[in-house]
């Protein structure tokens, strides 16, 4: 066993009863766990110990003890994510009945596993998580995670002339370039807003600093999905934000780092109009997303359940039947997978998001609560994020996209509390006083 593995776990099994007495302990560190991914660093036998059961577990039986805030799961978007597992239960039943999907099968119901954790595991942190405190503690906690990638990578960077590649861990969920260009975009607004909410000088800076370094990180992950995804955000925080003049010099040193410092490698491979620009990895994606649409004719309802890109259904359904792959795309793999309906109710919860993101928005105008209506707005633009990179990215279940749908019913539930209480509080003056 590793040096680095013995440190890991002489963190992570003290922490076992930290994390049933404490839930909210366990919160954080399973998010530490699932997005810092530091089990993937420590080499040996911790590659295949199970890091992410021993803190959820005892999590979850500690929130179900010792919880008593159960109200706070009643939210439309937990409604929406219960409507989303029953029909994700019933696309895989329906698939493990039909003798045309039994090759993928028990890939599929590993896949109904992991997602089913997934929420599982939201619902535990929206039950949890029950002040602004904790709320900002998440939030910082996410921020650091995917920033630590960029700052450990910063000197190669540097050194490279931008010419190093960026890529997660391991076996994570963000190995791939595209997927960790993906989860930098969603973090993007994260440290944006923590830099402006943020009071102490040295936690504005660490903040700006981290904002400021994730857009070249963004740009060496040599990710053309992340590259859509960072103009998204970027555009949709200059319309949004009152704020916008802060992001001009932002967009100025973005310009600035491509024209000087970018390498031909990198301008070649984000060129649209360059010769060859249509390459071998945009014709796979059209023939995913071909295939999804004429399998989807097929099976309109149910779809073909998890994992349905395989090579057997290729063969039947794809322009090209030997270029098989994933969805390439979270919309064009919950339609496959899922059917219509199922692509309906996903989309659904993303209405949903905005729709309660904006209203938080408006309330906490109407306060004066400034804090909370950046953290509305980071969990928007931070799904803005998520919806741009997803055009070209199979992440449909993506882990990371569900704390941040959390994090907006937490902050809903949070904010209204405390407005509540303050009106309250005012009510009992005004009469004491009358």
């Amino acid at each position: 066993m590793s040096l680095r593995a013995i440190l890991l776990l002489a963190v992570l099994i003290p922490s076992i009863p930290v994390c049933f007495w404490r839930p909210f302990y366990g919160v954080i560190l399973w998010t530490i766990v699932a997005f810092a991914s530091p089990q993937w660093y420590a080499w040996g036998s911790a590659f295949v110990f199970p890091t992410a059961e021993l803190v959820a577990i005892p999590t979850i039986a500690g929130f179900l003890i010792f919880n008593r805030g159960w109200s706070r799961l009643v939210s439309r978007e937990t409604f929406l994510l219960l409507l989303l597992i029953l029909w994700f239960t019933i696309t895989s039943i329906s698939a493990d009945a039909t003798p045309l999907f039994q090759d993928h099968v028990p890939d599929m119901w590993l896949r109904y596993q992991f997602v089913l954790k997934v929420i599982l595991m939201t619902f535990v942190t929206i039950g949890v998580v029950n002040s602004m405190a904790r709320l900002r503690i998440l939030f910082i906690t996410l921020g650091c995670c995917f920033s630590f990638y960029v700052v450990k990578a910063l000197p190669f960077i540097l050194m490279s002339g931008m010419s190093f590649r960026l890529y997660g861990p391991p076996r994570s969920m963000v190995e791939d370039n595209n997927d960790l260009g993906l989860a930098l975009n969603m973090t993007l607004p994260i440290l944006f807003f923590l830099a402006q909410t943020e009071t102490k000088v040295w936690s504005k800076r660490l903040f700006w600093f981290l904002f400021l370094v994730m857009i070249p990180g963004i740009f060496c992950t040599y990710s053309r999905g992340a590259l859509v995804g960072l103009v998204a955000v970027m555009l949709m925080m200059f319309l949004r934000l009152k704020q916008r003049t802060v992001l001009i010099p932002v967009a100025l040193l973005g310009v600035i780092i491509v024209g000087l410092f970018a390498p031909e490698s990198w301008k070649d491979r984000m060129n649209p109009a360059r010769k060859g620009a249509v390459d071998n990895s945009a014709f796979s994606r059209l023939n995913s997303w071909t295939f999804a649409w004429r399998f989807t004719k097929d099976y309109p309802l149910t779809g073909g359940g998890f994992e349905t890109f395989t090579k057997e259904l290729f063969a039947r359904y794809a322009a090209n039947p030997s270029d098989v792959h994933g969805p390439h795309s979270i919309y064009f793999g919950v339609l496959a997978e899922h059917g219509f309906f199922g692509l309906a109710l996903y989309m659904s919860l993303v209405v949903s998001c905005f729709a309660t993101g904006r209203r938080i928005v408006k309330w906490a105008h109407l306060h004066g609560d400034e804090v909370v209506a950046g953290y509305a707005n980071m969990c928007q633009f931070s799904i803005v994020g998520f919806l741009a990179s997803g055009l070209f990215l199979g992440r449909a279940y993506f882990d990371y996209y569900y704390t941040i749908v959390a994090c907006l019913v937490i902050l809903k539930k949070v904010a209204f509390a405390e407005w509540a209480a303050r009106e309250s509080e005012v009510v009992e003056v005004a009469e004491q006083v009358a």
